[in-house]
């Protein structure tokens, strides 16, 4: 057999003898030469096809990947802001609650305290009209009233030394015009308050201490409409204010021998004549009333004619 490539004459062999050609498998394609070299340079193309995209550099792929999907978020930091925000949810809700709650506790303040404003201004008007009648009737639920009276009493007290010294110009106003004046007349009403207790006690009465204060405090209603017409008064006539002042204290001891008087005295249980038991409270609440507002009044006028004082 000839060889296609060298022309050499071979025989019967499978191989060449001279270029070692195949010699069976050339007949395949009409241009052997043209065929080999197609078919090795499709492989050739193929195997650095496949060699070239594995050998790729790192930051080609990731560039590709980078551009070919979308970002994913981290677990860790999907976590993390999960956390934080629900760190953040219960924190508040608790701050709304409780601002909630604050709110509500304060109008529901503030409604009872309306309430409260509107049944003792009906509950004074109707004292004022009568009130020793209306002393008679009270109950322990007017105890409450009884005590605001006593509170408006010892208040404008204390805004008719404030007004009355301030025109005078005397120091320490604050301290000696109002709180002072302030404290000395709730401890008298205090002492007449105790003072009705400790009489009806020695009488051996049995009573409710709640009603007690609710008939004292009803009865001081005229002497809190009196000391309001004083601080009206105390910028126009001083003689007028002081008159004024003086007749609310009166009432004071009017209503504190109302109260005992409403009551049976001149038991035979009682260790003391009734007679006797009255005149004793009345001195004393006199002395204590005397002492204080005398305490009061030489604290202010005090410095003025003191020889050290302003000239």
């Amino acid at each position: 057999m000839k060889c296609p490539v060298c022309n050499h004459e071979n025989g019967d062999a499978r191989f060449c003898e001279r270029c070692g050609s195949n010699l069976k498998g050339t007949h395949a394609s009409d241009n052997p030469v043209e065929s080999a070299t197609h078919t090795d340079s499709s492989d050739a193309s193929s195997e650095y096809t496949r060699w070239s995209s594995t050998q790729e550099p790192a930051s080609n792929r990731k560039e590709s990947a980078s551009s070919s999907i979308s970002p994913i978020p981290s677990p860790a930091h999907d976590h993390d802001d999960a956390r934080s925000a629900d760190a953040r949810e219960p924190h508040s809700a608790q701050s709304s609650s409780g601002n909630q709650w604050n709110n509500l506790v304060q109008n529901e303040k503030v409604q009872q305290a309306k309430e409260v404003s509107k049944q003792y201004l009906s509950y004074f008007l109707s004292v004022l009209a009568r009130p020793y009648q209306t002393m008679k009737t009270v109950g322990e639920h007017h105890a409450l009233h009884g005590w605001i009276t006593m509170a408006l009493f010892a208040i404008l007290t204390s805004t008719y030394f404030l007004i009355m010294f301030g025109r005078l110009g005397a120091d320490g106003l604050f301290i000696g015009g109002f709180l002072r004046p302030l404290l000395f007349t709730a401890i008298i009403l205090i002492a007449a308050a105790a003072l009705i207790y400790g009489v009806l006690k020695l009488e051996r009465i049995t009573f409710r201490p709640k009603i007690m204060i609710a008939q004292f405090g009803a009865l001081l209603a005229p002497a809190v409409v009196t000391l309001l017409l004083a601080n009206l008064m105390v910028v126009i006539s001083y003689s007028f204010a002081i008159s004024l002042l003086v007749l609310s204290y009166i009432i004071v001891f009017v209503a504190m021998n109302a109260v005992l008087f409403h009551h049976p005295l001149n038991r035979t249980q009682a260790a003391l004549d009734s007679m006797y038991s009255v005149l004793i409270a009345n001195a004393v609440l006199f002395y204590v009333t005397y002492r204080l507002l005398y305490a009061v009044i030489a604290g202010l006028f005090g410095p003025l004619f003191s020889p050290y004082g302003r000239l």
